[in-house]
């Protein structure tokens, strides 16, 4: 069954629930007469893991190491903290898409899907 976010425009057909407010079952009737009034949205894409290791070479690969060390040790104790003792992180943490955007790289390409933890 379609699950559907109205507020957030999101769909997914994932066959778990999910269970963040907002979310609600429809049927495929519903499903269908949703698009056939032109409603726009976009499919819901789990969270997932990402290495610490996949991260850092992505970064490499770009030739932004030394300016990804900067942006560490720029870092509140707390998130550095979490850095360091961390192995992976969520797809869709806060602070690593923001250090992406302060490296000038798309979060996409970084926080891609973790080929070693899929």
């Amino acid at each position: 069954m379609p699950q559907i976010n109205r507020s957030d425009n999101l769909f997914s057909f994932t066959p778990n629930l999910i269970t963040s407010p907002g979310w609600e079952v429809i049927t495929n009737e519903e499903w269908n007469q949703l698009l056939q009034d032109g409603w726009a949205c976009n499919e819901y894409i789990p969270p997932y893991r990402v290495s610490k290791d996949t991260i850092v070479s992505r970064v490499s690969e770009a030739g932004k190491t030394a300016e990804l060390m900067a942006a560490i040790s720029s870092l509140t104790p707390e998130q550095q903290f979490f850095w360091t003792n961390f192995a992976w992180f969520w797809s869709n943490n806060a602070t690593l898409i923001g250090m992406c955007a302060q490296l000038g790289l798309d979060p996409s390409i970084i926080l891609a899907p973790d080929p070693f933890l899929t």
